[in-house]
């Protein structure tokens, strides 16, 4: 037997928990309506100011890839003096970008095959410290390692090719260091370390050709 559906008083509608909790929500906002708007104002200035701000770095950073594409065009064409004004254009202008870093270390290369140590020394330094290229990275420790050995700097040559070592991952990167390696302690004397490092080389898999080489012209100046 059906029992009889109960019907609800307005007084047991007034007294429900849901009910009520809903009221107070809409009163607890309509009491402070003023107070939400402003903070929905604030996260959309904050969203829409992130935004252009956003865009705008992006801008700055085509425009620093532009400019230095521009450096290469010179550098290609063996106009170095040009290439120089457009690199330093870049670094000045971009500052903090990644083509400013890049730019430090063409710059720095150029300043290199000049003979120019402290300018050479000051700007691929900066690059060296900033960059994640791994083969740039290889290739700015080389040219620092270098740079210190003109000021026969060998301990400072030796540690930071070590240091560079332990950060890239790829193997024919750690290869050139390595060798890199052994040609600074050949010119110091230190043979049978060199030769450790240069029998390391010959004895990885897949050795590049041109690595090969190198190895096998500094095992025949330690027999010299």
């Amino acid at each position: 037997m059906l029992k009889p559906k109960k019907n609800i008083t307005q007084k047991e509608i007034q007294r429900d928990p849901f009910l009520e909790t809903v009221d107070k929500a809409q009163a607890h906002f309509e009491h402070n309506k003023s107070l939400y708007t402003q903070i929905a104002i604030g996260v959309i200035v904050v969203v829409v100011g992130l935004t252009v701000l956003s865009n705008k770095r992006k801008t700055h950073n085509v425009n620093a890839d532009i400019s230095l594409g521009k450096s290469f065009v010179a550098l290609d064409q063996k106009d170095l003096e040009n290439a120089k004004f457009q690199l330093e254009t870049v670094i000045d202008t971009y500052e903090g970008t990644k083509s400013a870093n890049d730019a430090k270390y063409f710059l720095g290369k150029l300043y290199y095959d000049e003979g120019d140590v402290n300018k050479a020394k000051s700007l691929i330094s900066s690059y060296y410290s900033k960059s994640s290229n791994e083969m740039m990275l290889a290739s700015s420790a080389q040219l620092l390692a270098n740079l210190a050995l003109k000021q026969n700097k060998i301990t400072d040559a030796l540690s930071i090719l070590k240091k560079t070592g332990k950060k890239v991952k790829l193997q024919s990167q750690k290869n050139d260091i390595i060798l890199a390696e052994a040609k600074i302690l050949i010119l110091s004397g230190e043979n049978e370390k060199a030769r450790l490092k240069i029998d390391h080389i010959l004895k990885t898999e897949d050795i590049p050709n041109n690595q090969k080489q190198t190895a096998e012209e500094l095992l025949g100046k330690i027999a010299s």
